[in-house]
């Protein structure tokens, strides 16, 4: 082991680090000892007026009272204590020792009551100081107090040495827990502004992922949040390179400074903030730059710098720094590492979608092309038909009532319905076309080389074909919107003109082909229109969203689809109208989304949780809501907030009881513990459709709504679960595994 010795310069920093107040308190201290100063003074003037008190050298008293006012009056009055040095609040305290010892000599030494001011001193410096501070201060008191010892010979009779004794202990007692309650309300107060500040940046973080922003853009967020919270001068998210340099992916600085910009390579000394970090993997905390260092060439006197962990490996740093030495304190320190915490998060969820992007350009459920791979395609042909001026036709395809189709008849029957549609416009299209899933039941079809009006013939073909239906289906109808480069060569203009003559369509009666042109656009409810296409856009990232923070844990994958299907059952086993029943399974496929804010380690822990981790959990309900409430209708955000509610009580966020649940978070809450249990989880077994319906009936009032089980009753009686049942096949853990 290799003992490294502090150097003079590291010693006066740990000391100027120990004797820091943070400026908030420093002002509270500062006008609150000028005041014990004032009524301290005032107390002491009046001691040799009340009877029984010793007469002494007076004119010391009156002296130290006079020194005393003045100096409180000041402190209370003039000084601006959260601008001065740190050091001037322990300049007051000690002179306030010396004052009390002069007062003490000069009205009786051990015979004097005055001794007591000690106690405002020692309660002061436990309250404000840092605990070895407070404990230094508690010794003076002592000494300060054993004084008369060493002037005055009477100081060994009449019980003074019991009185210092239990006056000694009495410092040391109270001053220790007026320091550690101090310490717990810093904590608690600590913890409920960084649990605010990291809410508002996980909520911005959120809504910039579910509109695809890149993660330079959710980075700067990120800075922007610090800089406001720490009030520093500089902030810095960077990716190592290597151990000896890093890239800027955002940066942050006040005005006039020179900062840093985006992509610049960092090249750190060995002893530099970013070297220490790489090497301990742990905040470093820097209130004196060396004169190499990088904040420094910037004008700043202090950082404070956390690694970014991904997989136990430092992948980057979150960097502060500031212009004052005295910046930062070990508050800061809790308040960057959450931050840190989060963008290790964020970097993951990123990656893993890029991976995701990367990985699937093909519908799992078609085989056709998907999202991604259709726009790719578009912006190519587009591109084409501009340079070679053809014309390009782009056909918005969409089944008809598909959510009534999936709530009355399941999701495998949509699901063949889907492969269907596929399979028919494979029949039609032709080699230069693309036709792929968009999502749900909507597709898109890519005409090259083809006006809008002969693509009305190709894409008539396909309705028709698909009007027909197959062998074991019932009929299903799509809805159809055209629009071709004539009106517009722009892609993402392109693609809206023809969701709008699909809406058309849809308008129009369902199950026919409209052509979009001025007329048809004024003919629809212009802002009726927009609210339809931003919210359908806004709902399908959020979708997509829920569907990457499902396969996160191969136990959870298509839980947020497979949760949406149960409760469209119960729901119609509970009587509802289909158009509310659509509602509750749209509620359902978000109903997850706050998963974001939770780490990957707690989402698949195989044990029981402890109590923070639980309150961690708890916080992704209220983030569910905040994120959907923009898009959803008050209803439905009602039933995610409350789907974790228990009739005993014993839910949360809010503790409700069964009166005050409402019909669809305990049909939702109902749904989600369904599939928990008949699909498993690392930290439960899977359980088999009767295990899960006796327990569900046996929980009725207590974890389960008696209206939600009462429906789980009617699909019983209806034999909607003897066909889950049949779905069945018996596997051991291993075949379990694979199939999640």
């Amino acid at each position: 082991m290799v003992w490294k010795t502090r150097t003079p310069r590291a010693w006066k920093r740990k000391l100027a680090e120990t004797l820091a107040v943070d400026p908030v308190e420093r002002r509270l201290g500062g006008r609150a000892g000028g005041v014990l100063y004032i009524c301290g003074a005032v107390s002491a003037i009046s001691y040799p007026l009340l009877p029984g008190a010793l007469a002494g050298h007076l004119g010391w008293l009156y002296a130290v009272a006079a020194i005393s006012v003045i100096w409180g009056l000041i402190s209370v009055a003039v000084v601006d204590w959260s601008a001065t040095r740190p050091f001037a609040m322990h300049v007051s305290t000690v002179f306030s020792l010396i004052g009390v010892a002069v007062v003490v000599a000069s009205t009786g030494g051990s015979h004097s009551a005055t001794w007591v001011y000690l106690f405002w001193i020692a309660l002061f410096a436990c309250y404000f100081f840092s605990r070895p501070i407070a404990m230094v201060y508690v010794v003076l008191c002592v000494l300060v107090q054993a004084l008369p010892l060493a002037y005055d010979a009477r100081a060994t009779e009449d019980g003074f040495l019991s009185q210092l004794i239990i006056a000694g202990t009495g410092y040391i007692a109270v001053g220790g827990c007026v320091s550690t309650g101090k310490r717990a309300i810093d904590r608690l107060r600590m913890r409920a502004e960084t649990l605010a500040a990291e809410q508002g940046a996980l909520q911005r973080a959120a809504s910039a992922v579910i509109r695809g922003e890149d993660a330079d853009h959710i980075f700067g967020i990120v800075s922007n949040d610090l800089a406001e919270l720490l009030g520093c001068s500089l902030v810095n998210v960077c990716r190592f390179d290597s151990d000896h340099s890093a890239t800027v992916l955002a940066t942050w600085s006040v005005e006039g400074m020179r900062g840093f910009v985006h992509g610049e390579q960092l090249v750190f000394e060995p002893e530099g903030g970013f070297k220490r970090v790489l090497d301990t993997r742990s905040v470093v905390r820097n209130n004196v730059l060396p004169e190499a260092s990088i904040a420094r060439s910037r004008g700043c006197k202090s950082t404070l710098i956390a690694p970014i962990m991904i997989d136990d490996e430092p992948w980057g740093v979150v960097s502060l720094a500031s212009v004052d030495p005295h910046a930062f304190n070990r508050y800061d320190e809790q308040r960057i590492e959450v931050f840190a915490e989060m963008l290790a998060r964020i970097v993951v969820s990123l990656s893993e979608r890029a991976r995701l992007e990367t990985e699937a350009l093909t519908d799992q459920l078609t085989g056709l092309p998907n999202h991604r791979a259709l726009h790719q395609r578009l912006t190519a042909d587009l591109a084409g038909a501009v340079r070679h001026e053809t014309p390009l036709s782009v056909a918005m395809i969409d089944v008809d009532n598909f959510k009534e189709i999936n709530d009355r008849q399941g999701h495998d029957r949509g699901d063949a319905i889907l492969g269907f549609v596929a399979d028919c416009m494979r029949r039609v299209v032709r080699a230069s076309d693309t036709v792929g899933r968009l999502g749900g039941d909507e597709f898109m079809w890519i005409l090259p080389d083809t006006s809008s009006h002969d693509a009305v013939k190709a894409v008539e073909r396909a309705r028709e074909l698909i009007a027909r239906g197959g062998r074991g289906l019932d009929m299903a109808t799509t809805s159809v919107g055209i629009c071709d480069t004539s009106s517009t060569s722009d892609a993402a203009e392109l693609v809206r003109r023809a969701d709008v003559a699909l809406y058309a369509s849809k308008a129009s009666g369902r199950n026919q082909v409209t052509l979009y042109d001025a007329d048809v656009a004024q003919a629809l409810d212009a802002e009726a229109r927009e609210a339809w296409f931003e919210r359908s856009q806004a709902l399908a990232g959020l979708r997509a969203l829920a569907r990457a923070i499902d396969a996160k844990d191969p136990a959870t994958s298509e839980h947020s689809e497979r949760v949406a299907q149960f409760v469209g059952q119960l729901a119609h086993a509970s009587g509802w109208p289909d158009d509310r029943v659509a509602r509750l399974r749209e509620a359902a496929l978000v109903h997850d989304v706050g998963k974001l804010a939770v780490p990957d380690a707690l989402l698949t822990k195989p044990g029981t949780l402890t109590d923070r981790e639980r309150i961690q959990m708890s916080e992704h309900v209220e983030l569910s809501a905040r994120i959907v409430g923009s898009i959803l209708s008050e209803e439905q955000v009602g039933w995610i907030r409350a789907h974790h509610e228990r009739p005993d009580g014993g839910g949360y966020p809010a503790g409700l009881a069964e009166h005050e649940i409402s019909d669809g978070a305990g049909l939702l809450a109902l749904a989600d513990a369904w599939d928990v249990m008949t699909a498993g989880r690392t930290y439960s077994r899977t359980k088999s459709v009767e295990e899960a319906y006796s327990e569900c009936v046996a929980l009725a009032g207590l974890q389960f709504t008696f209206g939600a089980v009462r429906a789980l009753r009617q699909m019983r009686a209806s034999g909607e679960l003897d066909e889950q049942r049949d779905d069945e096949e018996p596997r051991d853990a291993a075949d379990a595994a694979v199939a999640r």
